[in-house]
């Protein structure tokens, strides 16, 4: 505290250099707008996917579909064929498909040729209605490119794998936006779905919600200091606090080179508050009647930081621990979270107790010591718990026992979910657009079969294309697949066409050799995307509708089921995509979230033990943080909130934030211990003496976390209402069981 006070302007220098120096890497912060950046890094599955696409090109696709009545089918095609040959000279786009482009085999006796379906839109009703027809009767085009009622056409869209270039998808997605708006007064709506939406839609609503929240933040943040305090120059100078704090966190970001997400967005927010903790602490001991005793401001800011900075720092400890607990998960962007958080809290006590004294230096002091004690409702509600803890404590302890039980019995009832439209609210457009898109045609999900062989040219033997084809049989028979392709399909229809178009021949032929001749006579790159060059790889797509992870997993292990029991023919399948790595993801957040609390308890508890120097004490002071944590998770079983990326922060989070208030009540219990008092008015004391900066701290940060319930993003917004109700759940306990248990002991 002394060398504080006697080297202020040094100090003041120095942190104004490292907060300059982080401020000028801000510019180096980027947004993320994929989804793969959540990929558990090392996966064997995530490495043989990469592999996989190598071979068969990146498989992101978004599909643009919109209404075709019947009796206007003709305009219809029109529109299709204007957005598809728009789109096709985008630069971003890999490639397009509708039916106005698409290859078509035309065949006759012992011949096939390959031509566009629609060379040429006709006019007469009955050739479109003959185009109608074939279209829908088609394996190939149906549900890919129309519906099976035919009142829906479809683009599909399929991107380039450009994961070094950030707004790859957002130029995309602009471009696309500007052709469609050419034809949006003659179609009713354009419905678009998948990866490349959505990941876009979640980038824009990300930047929305960091121009929306942190303004809201430091409104809401600095009403608060205003009604607690009543003095404006505290306002200033916790304001400056947050801004310090807040523009260094994302300067070391910009720095680490760590990115801006759906996870490590949260952190904003989280710093803004949690750099008021330590603040509401200083502030909330410059009484007037420290300035009564110490009329000296170097003595009287010398005396408040020897009563609090020994707690702050091991409460900004002890957050931090439960921070870093999260570096155990696998999953790129907690382990981000968790460095930013920790770091941003070394950042906070830096500012909180190097910037703050120095600037309060320079002003006067009797502007800013004074007695807040007349905020009438915390005086009462301190009164009152006071004396329920006194009268009450066997009942405060029963309810609270009672509460721990109900809330382990309704955490068994928590699902892990990683469904990505759930993080979007019901009545977006994204929701609703995807609703039409897999009502009307194949579901966007997608995953892949992986069949590979060492023998050259294996996939133009007939029984290897008829084992694909078991494959594909027994997952269409699977609720929730819409649909599959793969190889087989085409040889399928070149063996149709080559036969006449006689639908009895839509089969796999029993020659190889005819096999062999079909290849040569077929004049398309369609097949590329599903057997490679060697004919030795080949790949089954299959398209989902189902986003549910339990459902998700049920058809994989139903399919993994089947092709163990099936004879291989040497040739190694394996499931593969997109899909199967969101699966690996609910696992990972699943076994985090508990080696998490597991380190964060054991780490923080040997911290306290080693703090109170008592076994016992150590083990109390875990109970009120641990009481929380169990109450958020029955709060999330009892009302199907889910834990996925956002909501696996929250024990972590949780327990380094409450054990704050608990530090800082038992070294002030301990403390007033010593004088010998009866221990009922030391915990009196100790309530109304803590009792008002741990609430005014507690509301504040539940205010700070509340802000996020207003994000476009519902696990961000799960994420800001779980902790909100975390902090008052924390509050209630630490001024309530916490002594209620310290008289009983």
């Amino acid at each position: 505290m002394i060398f504080i006070i006697n080297h202020a302007k040094l100090l003041l220098c120095c942190t104004l250099a490292i907060a300059f120096f982080l401020f000028i890497h801000i510019p180096q912060v980027r947004n993320i707008e994929d989804v793969d950046h959540f990929i558990i890094k090392g996966d064997i599955d995530a490495q043989f996917y990469q592999e996989f696409k190598s071979v068969f090109n990146n498989d992101e696709f978004f599909i643009i579909a919109f209404s075709a009545d019947k009796t206007s089918f003709a305009p219809s095609l029109k529109i299709l064929q204007n957005i598809t040959d728009d789109l096709e000279k985008i630069e971003e786009i890999r490639e397009v498909k509708s039916l106005t482009n698409i290859d078509d085999t035309i065949g006759s006796e012992d011949l096939f040729t390959v031509r566009k379906f629609i060379e040429e839109i006709p006019d007469n009703i009955d050739a479109l209605d003959l185009i109608r027809k074939q279209a829908i009767n088609n394996p190939l085009y149906r549900n890919n490119f129309i519906s099976d009622d035919g009142k829906a056409l479809a683009v599909i869209v399929s991107a380039h794998s450009r994961p070094d270039d950030d707004y790859y998808r957002h130029r995309l997605m602009e471009q696309t936006q500007k052709i469609l708006e050419k034809y949006n007064h003659q179609v009713d709506h354009f419905y678009l779905a998948g990866k490349t939406v959505t990941d876009t839609a979640m980038s824009n609503y990300m930047e929305k919600d960091v121009s929306l929240l942190l303004p809201l933040s430091y409104l809401l943040i600095a009403l608060c200091l205003y009604y607690f305090y009543r003095n404006l120059r505290l306002v200033i100078l916790g304001v400056v606090n947050i801004s310090f704090c807040l523009g260094s966190v994302m300067g070391f970001m910009g720095i680490a080179g760590i990115t801006q997400n759906s996870v490590t967005s949260i952190v904003l927010p989280l710093i803004m508050a949690l750099s008021l903790c330590d603040t509401v602490h200083l502030f909330s001991h410059m009484t007037g009647q420290v300035l009564v005793e110490e009329p000296n401001k170097y003595a009287a800011l010398s005396k408040v930081l020897k009563q609090i900075i020994w707690p702050c720092f091991m409460t900004s400890l002890t957050t931090a621990i439960g921070f870093l607990s999260l570096l155990v998960s696998n999953i790129p962007p907690i382990r981000e979270f968790a460095i930013i958080a920790s770091v941003g809290m070394g950042l906070e006590f830096l500012f909180s107790f190097f910037l703050l004294p120095p600037l309060i230096l320079f002003m006067n002091p009797k502007k800013l010591y004074a007695d807040y004690h007349a905020i009438s409702f915390v005086a009462k509600f301190l009164d009152i718990a006071s004396w329920c803890v006194l009268k009450h404590k066997t009942t405060i302890i029963m309810i609270s026992a009672t509460v721990f039980v109900i809330s382990c019995i309704m955490s068994l009832q928590i699902k892990a979910e990683t469904n990505i439209f759930d993080f979007f609210k019901k009545n977006s457009r994204i929701r609703s657009d995807l609703q039409f898109v897999e009502s009307e045609l194949a579901g966007v999900e997608s995953f892949d079969i992986s069949l590979k062989s060492n023998e050259i040219d294996a996939f133009k033997i007939p029984d290897n294309l008829k084992l694909i084809e078991k494959i594909q049989n027994y997952a269409q028979s699977i609720q929730g697949v819409d649909d599959t392709l793969s190889f087989t399909d085409f040889i399928k229809d070149m063996n149709q066409s080559f036969h006449n178009e006689n639908p009895e021949e839509y089969r796999i032929p029993n020659s190889r050799k005819l096999i062999s001749q079909y290849l040569l006579l077929y004049d398309s790159d369609d097949i590329e995307d599903f057997v490679n060059s060697s004919y030795n790889h080949a790949r089954i797509s299959i398209r989902i509708s189902e986003h549910y992870s339990p459902r998700q997993q049920m058809i994989f292990e139903k399919l993994g089921d089947f092709i163990d029991r099936i004879d291989h023919h040497d040739v190694d399948i394996r499931i593969t995509g997109r899909t199967l790595q969101d699966l690996n993801i609910i696992k990972d957040i699943f076994s985090g979230q508990m080696k998490s609390i597991v380190l964060a308890v054991g780490i923080i508890w040997l911290v306290l033990f080693a703090l109170f120097r008592s076994f016992r004490m150590g083990f109390v002071s875990i109970i009120p943080n641990i009481f929380p944590i169990v109450l958020n998770f029955g709060v999330m079983g009892a009302f199907g909130i889910p834990l996925n990326t956002a909501t696996a922060l929250i024990s972590a989070v949780a327990i380094g934030i409450s054990v704050d208030d608990t530090i800082h009540f038992l070294l002030e219990f301990k403390k007033q211990k010593r004088t010998q008092k009866p221990i009922f008015d030391v915990l009196n004391n100790v309530i109304h003496q803590k009792g008002r900066a741990i609430f005014s701290s507690s509301l504040i940060l539940s205010i700070g976390f509340g802000v996020l319930t207003l994000s476009s993003f519902m696990p961000t917004v799960h994420f800001g209402l779980l902790c909100a109700c975390i902090m008052i759940c924390a509050v209630l306990a630490d001024i309530f069981l916490l002594p209620a248990i310290l008289l009983c002991l």
